[in-house]
């Protein structure tokens, strides 16, 4: 980059400042000859614009209106040609004074100075540092090769890269987990870079700028991996980025094909593991080999259009997973209740899942059964449902048309329902707890600390306004399931 001030102090052009000296580290881009009094049009911005002022009127209000223009159109400074057969022998006053009150830098070119020197200056000189930008990338570059067939290249790769630049770079990995960073990038910086892939804005794109980063994708369907690259770069920075970003995206994927064989075997171990009837030491076994080494397991099933897509999504984000696919579905087990609900959840959203109880290995299947079972439930709720849920009645009466559900409960109920409120709500929670202790009536007592015989009085009242003998398993099974409907459905 060169600015006002590199112009200014060569010696071969014999510049002087006149006015706005706050302006010397502007960037020059070009050098530019016009007489035009409004040239905004024809400026790009970054200028050393030259003019002899052959039309402008050299009043203060008109040279000020001139140089404002020029600044809002981002020249970098004005040059006014001096000499015999010019305008001007020396800087008129009033554009000196309109030049200080805009700040915008003000040179004068002697006589002795054509403005084609300034214009071959400027330009051999950026062409110089271009061409001396390039061969130091050209350098980077060569180094960073030279790095990428090492033991471990990702790491000597960022430390190549710190040693040549100063533009922070952050590797993840496809669940946004960072594997490494440029040695001192402070931790904050790479919490930001972490993120920035999972910006709306990066999501499903191979490239994308977030925020004061750049975002590369590594992966065609499902992502591998990202690059995140401070996006404030030099040239010589930037002309050896896309070389960075291409050998560290070798590095991960050449990290996922040698990560293959191991996936199929886990993959061939999860499906002995789902024969029914394995012997629980040969389950055992066959789960250490593969570092499985608690006691129960759960297992989830997730339904996708895409189950092959679905499955390495779901393999690179939960560790330690037994990942397979069955049909139209992805079938995961793992340890961590917890980190399998999480990983279900991100990757289940729209889609039909269902998550098996806690097995020991040798009973795995149970587990998948039971997932497996769950589907057709999980797609009409429009949630994912797990085995383990308490409210199994509640659950099943959901599925029922509300209205039905609910016109069940009310007709069991009716008779309650006509009652003083008071009276309405002790029936009702003597009715609950007594049939939460399996019809004992000293237990149900003690819940409702009440007397024994109070509550027998009012169960009998409650046979007797319903018409259902509580002694039938039947009509027990009426009243339960009415009380489940009401705690489903409220009204």
């Amino acid at each position: 980059m060169i600015t006002v001030g590199d112009v200014l102090a060569d010696p071969t052009l014999h510049l002087q400042l006149v006015a706005g000296g706050g302006g010397l580290d502007r960037e020059v881009t070009s050098a530019h000859v016009s007489e035009l009094t409004s040239p905004r049009d024809w400026l790009r911005g970054g200028e050393l614009l030259m003019t002899v002022g052959l039309l402008l009127p050299m009043t203060v209000p008109d040279c000020r209106a001139y140089l404002v223009e020029c600044a809002d159109a981002g020249v970098a400074g004005i040059a006014l040609g001096l000499g015999h057969g010019l305008p001007y022998q020396e800087c008129p006053e009033a554009l000196r004074t309109a030049a200080h009150d805009v700040d915008v830098p003000l040179l004068v070119v002697p006589d002795e100075t054509p403005f084609i020197a300034v214009t071959t200056w400027v330009f051999e000189t950026i062409a110089g540092q271009e061409r001396r930008d390039l061969q130091t990338a050209m350098e980077i570059n060569r180094r960073l090769t030279a790095v990428a067939t090492s033991a471990a290249p990702l790491p000597a790769l960022l430390s190549a890269w710190a040693r040549a630049s100063d533009t922070p770079c952050v590797v993840c990995d496809g669940s946004g987990r960072v594997l490494a960073a440029t040695a001192d990038t402070p931790a904050a910086v790479v919490e930001q870079a972490r993120r920035a892939p999972f910006h709306p804005r990066a999501v499903s794109a191979g490239w994308a700028m977030v925020g004061d980063f750049e975002v590369h994708t590594v992966g065609a369907e499902v992502p591998l991996g990202y690059v995140v690259l401070g996006a404030d770069m030099t040239m010589t920075s930037r002309s050896s980025s896309t070389v960075l970003v291409s050998l560290i995206a070798l590095d991960i994927e050449r990290r996922h094909l040698s990560d293959e064989p191991e996936r199929r075997r886990r993959r061939q171990v999860f499906e002995q593991l789902l024969r029914p009837g394995a012997k629980a030491d040969r389950a055992r076994q066959l789960a250490a080999g593969v570092g499985l080494t608690a006691p129960h397991y759960q297992v989830a099933v997730i339904a996708s259009d895409d189950a092959e897509a679905l499955a390495l999504r779901v393999d690179l984000d939960l560790d330690g997973a037994l990942v397979r696919v069955r049909g139209a579905t992805v079938e995961v087990a793992h340890g961590d209740p917890t980190a399998l609900a999480a990983t279900v959840a991100a990757h289940a959203a729209g889609r039909a899942a269902g998550i098996g109880a806690p097995s020991p290995p040798e009973a795995l299947a149970v587990s998948a059964m039971q997932a497996r079972s769950l589907l057709p439930i999980s797609e009409q709720l429009g949630r994912i449902v797990t085995a383990s849920e308490g409210e199994t009645v509640s659950l099943l009466l959901s599925l029922g048309r509300p209205e039905v559900v609910r016109g069940f409960a009310d007709a069991v109920l009716a008779p309650l329902d006509h009652l003083d409120p008071r009276d309405r709500l002790e029936l009702l929670r003597t009715l609950d707890q007594w049939l939460r202790a399996n019809g004992a009536w000293d237990p149900a007592a003690h819940r409702l600390g009440l007397h024994r015989n109070t509550v027998r009085n009012r169960i009998e009242r409650i046979a007797n306004l319903t018409g259902r003998r509580l002694d039938d398993g039947d009509d027990r099974m009426e009243l339960w399931l009415a009380l489940k409907a009401r705690a489903a459905l409220p009204q």
